[in-house]
């Protein structure tokens, strides 16, 4: 039997509307996430943001009509972000399961944090560095998009040993993973998608850390409101953070000298971020921005 592979080349943004796009189409729903960059240099920083989004179809589902709705999607979805035609080809049976790791090595984000996938350590890695593994696949959260590069950069600077972590929508488990690597003692890390649940805590074994990682399915509600909580992480889009901010008191879950790393905003809806917390409480320390994306680093006011 042959496999259809499909690849679409994007940015960290269009990647994660390409993934949802294509995963119905995918064995088992699983997208690969590979990243791109100067694949002659030897140094793990000259790989970039930009993404390979991948799937693999069963040769006997393998038609033309299939092809050409994958086509057309692509097409429409390309009329909100820049998407380049996929890229289909037909590989044997003993290639398909290892051909998405061609591209996806060790990279670094900020000073000390290294992510690598499962089959490759990371070169050049120093002693107090910290490495997280993280392998491409149904959960988007890798480390590719800018908004979770930009929580991992204030995660680096600012958390302490023994700080205590709310991860609200941790997703693929990647900023609960990393906060319990650089020292919290308590991580709490939750998600409204079951996938996302499970993600994260398969995450926080495969990094050695689940005694102090803890995820589950569920809401924020189901989290006791009490100001306990040295850092409470929120990587989601906008419109849902000031729902939090302003229907669910997200600002309670914070200790008197704890920080808000807010991020997943874009560029154009910061302002009304910014607004509801500030009305709510809050106050920005430091404002980081890639490309359209934007973090927010704050505290009680």
């Amino acid at each position: 039997m042959h496999w259809l592979e499909v690849a679409v080349a994007a940015d960290g943004e269009a990647a994660e509307a390409i993934s949802e796009f294509l995963r119905p189409f995918a064995h088992q729903q699983s997208v690969v996430l590979e990243q791109l960059g100067d694949e002659s240099s030897a140094d793990p920083r000259a790989l970039q943001a930009a993404i390979r989004v991948k799937i693999y179809i069963p040769g006997e589902q393998d038609t033309k009509a299939l092809r050409q709705r994958i086509a057309e999607g692509l097409y429409f979805l390309g009329m909100l972000y820049p998407i380049p035609e996929p890229a289909f080809r037909v590989l044997e049976e003993t290639d398909w399961a290892t051909a998405w790791r061609q591209h996806y090595r060790p990279f670094q984000i900020g000073r000390r944090l290294w992510i690598q996938p499962s089959w490759q350590a990371a070169d050049s890695v120093a002693a107090d560095d910290v490495v997280l593994t993280l392998d491409p696949g149904m959960a988007f959260g890798t480390g590719t998009h800018p908004s979770t590069r930009m929580c991992l950069q204030v995660l680096e600077a600012v958390l302490g040993q023994g700080a205590k972590v709310l991860d609200v929508g941790t997703g693929s488990g990647i900023l609960a993973v990393a906060a319990a690597g650089l020292g919290a003692s308590s991580v709490v890390a939750f998600d409204v998608d079951w996938q996302a649940a499970i993600s994260a805590t398969s995450n926080a074994q495969l990094n050695g850390v689940a005694s102090r990682v803890h995820a589950f399915h569920g809401e924020l509600a189901a989290v006791a409101p009490r100001p306990v909580w040295d850092f409470v992480l929120v990587n989601i889009l906008a419109p849902v953070i000031i729902q939090l901010l302003e229907n669910q008191q997200l600002l309670d879950y914070l200790a008197p000298a704890g920080r808000l790393i807010l991020s997943g905003i874009i560029a154009e809806q910061s302002t009304a971020v910014e607004d509801a917390l500030v009305r709510h409480g809050g106050r920005v320390i430091e404002r980081l921005s890639e490309d359209d994306w934007i973090c927010l680093h704050a505290t009680k006011g």
